[in-house]
């Protein structure tokens, strides 16, 4: 069994919606050059290699693209 807490991890209190801000952290996301588009183009291509040590690297660098976002967006809406 387990309990759902809509909570944050972290707190946020945003005193000035900054629409700016808001279009760069969504093309970072989402974007044709942003993180995930650049996470699942090598979980993609990790298919299509022969060797079990080139789909591990593949792996290994979508999965670090993945990590990287979460980094981003925190570290934007700090400043």
């Amino acid at each position: 069994m387990w309990i759902y807490e809509k909570k944050l991890e972290f707190p946020i209190n945003i005193k000035k919606p900054d629409a700016r801000l808001a279009k760069i952290m969504i093309e970072q996301y989402g974007g044709s050059d942003g993180e995930i588009g650049a996470a699942l183009r090598y979980l993609s291509q990790r298919f299509t290699m022969v060797t079990p040590e080139a789909r591990a690297t593949l792996n290994d660098i979508a999965t670090e693209e993945s990590v990287c976002y979460g980094y981003q967006s925190w570290s934007l809406m700090r400043h």
